[in-house]
């Protein structure tokens, strides 16, 4: 447009979106879009890893080497610090986590230490009390809810029932968990020193299709199992079962 009069030879298209009395209409530029990682076989290869563990050695390995990996390169200085920084940033939130989470393991196994010594503390008070001849007019059992509910079940003192069969080429392990959430299941070979934690588990049967160590060599596997609470396992463990496994 020059001196008020627009001349459609410079360019201008009436189809636009473009007004006599405003400015020519100039769409915004397309933003410059970050390729995504790389693909191989239709899998993402990101060079950051998705596994925490292996994510923070890499991070720490980021840290350890950016200042100078960017004096190497020529780049400015505050680049690599700027890359140290943001890896040490990340780090240090999960050594947090990391920190965080031996306490609270520590705290529920405090927690469950002092439970259980208290509440028998607690349960030898009241059974005295309920002996003493004033005891069922004094209201006491109502006041301090000293009744407990029809069935009886106490999950402190609850011991896992299992059994173990096996059956279309898998162990079935069938367990009752009462009024719990359900149960953590434990195996190992016959044998051997320590049991392994395979899985909570709130349905019956659990189904262990672990393979045979050995295609050729049969295993005796023994399970047994302890009743979960509110994330916590309480009462007794089951009595140890036993069965042999061909594959």
């Amino acid at each position: 447009m020059a001196n008020g009069i627009i001349r459609l030879d410079e360019g201008w298209r009436l189809d636009e979106g473009h007004h006599f009395d405003q400015p020519p209409f100039v769409p915004s530029p397309l933003p410059v879009l970050t390729p995504p990682p790389t693909t191989k076989k239709g899998k993402t290869m990101d060079y950051i890893p998705s596994k925490r563990s292996d994510q923070y050695l890499w991070l720490k390995n980021i840290s350890t080497n950016a200042v100078t990996t960017a004096a190497d390169l020529s780049v400015p200085a505050a680049e690599g610090t700027d890359l140290k920084g943001h890896a040490d940033a990340v780090v240090a939130a999960m050594d947090a986590t990391n920190a965080a989470s031996t306490a609270l393991d520590g705290a529920r196994a405090t927690e469950r230490t002092v439970t259980a010594a208290r509440l028998k503390s607690i349960r030898d008070i009241v059974k005295r009390w309920k002996t003493q001849p004033a005891y069922p007019g004094s209201g006491a059992e109502g006041v301090l809810q000293l009744k407990g509910p029809g069935d009886g079940f106490d999950p402190s003192t609850f011991k896992a029932e299992i059994s173990a069969v096996v059956e279309g080429g898998v162990i079935r392990i069938e367990f009752k968990k009462s009024g719990l959430d359900g149960v953590n299941v434990y195996c190992r070979l016959r044998g051997s020193p320590g049991w392994q934690k395979l899985a909570f588990d709130s349905s019956s049967p659990y189904i262990d299709n672990a393979p045979l160590a050995n295609p050729a060599v049969p295993e005796t596997r023994e399970y047994k199992a302890r009743g979960v609470l509110d994330d916590e396992e309480v009462g007794l463990e089951s009595d140890v079962v036993s069965v042999v496994f061909g594959g």
